[in-house]
């Protein structure tokens, strides 16, 4: 993971780089971690090799806000995930808005710090996981972040990205069907296993995914299907 840690007082940005590799330690991990004390040179620096979790004072003294810069970040990458540190209270609602895993206190926590982190760490993993594809192309490692369904029919597969679409033989798939319900993904009948975050919306009998299409609901899977999708919502939330 690639953190940045952006503060206009150096003492909190070694204070927070600290608490990192000290995480970092009893985890036996390594992260890439970059310091800043300039909220414009984060936003160079980011251009070049975006970073994946971002610590960031509100209050930086200069040209930009923390929550401009987070705003600015979030146009060149929508999933970094940022914590923001400060001791400035008036801004949490924007920041919530923004997305962030939550607001520190000055002076840090350690508790609450070490908590947090853990909880970007999993984020991170959510974010990036990937499930091996035998397709028609050869394999090929999907992020399941990026799969709206999967839908089978005699014998074959067709896999429905953000992006695009794959094709494959369904018995070559067979662990990665059993991976996807392993995460947030829902079997809509033998035919249909959908992933909940792309659910738009879901009506008596059909649901509607982001892109447009409509899959069907029965009223067999109907009861289950809310249950888990609200429990799913409840979670992210």
């Amino acid at each position: 993971m690639r953190i940045a840690i952006c503060d206009n007082e150096l003492f909190y940005v070694q204070n927070i780089s600290e608490r990192i590799r000290q995480f970092e330690l009893q985890k036996n991990m390594s992260n890439i971690i970059d310091e800043y004390t300039c909220g414009q040179e984060l936003l160079n620096n980011f251009q070049r090799e975006p970073y994946d979790l971002v610590f960031l004072d509100i209050e930086l003294n200069e040209q930009y806000s923390g929550i401009d810069i987070a705003k600015k970040i979030k146009n060149m990458k929508a999933n970094c995930i940022f914590i923001f540190i400060t001791a400035y209270h008036q801004y949490y609602p924007e920041s919530m808005w923004l997305g962030a895993d939550l607001f520190i206190d000055k002076p840090i926590d350690n508790e609450l710090f070490i908590k947090e982190l853990q909880h970007a760490f999993h984020v991170y993993k959510q974010l990036n996981r990937t499930i091996l594809f035998s397709t028609t192309e050869g394999k090929v490692y999907i992020k399941t972040n990026q799969i709206l369904y999967l839908e089978t029919s005699y014998g074959k597969y067709k896999l429905k990205t953000v992006h695009r679409h794959y094709f494959g033989n369904v018995k070559a798939i067979t662990k990665a069907k059993q991976q996807l319900l392993d995460y947030q993904f829902f079997p809509l009948n033998r035919s249909l296993i959908i992933n909940f975050k792309y659910v738009r919306s879901f009506h008596f009998d059909h649901i509607i995914m982001s892109n447009d299409d409509i899959l069907p609901l029965t009223k067999r899977i109907r009861k289950e299907f809310k249950e888990k999708y609200f429990n799913y919502i409840d979670k992210e939330i």
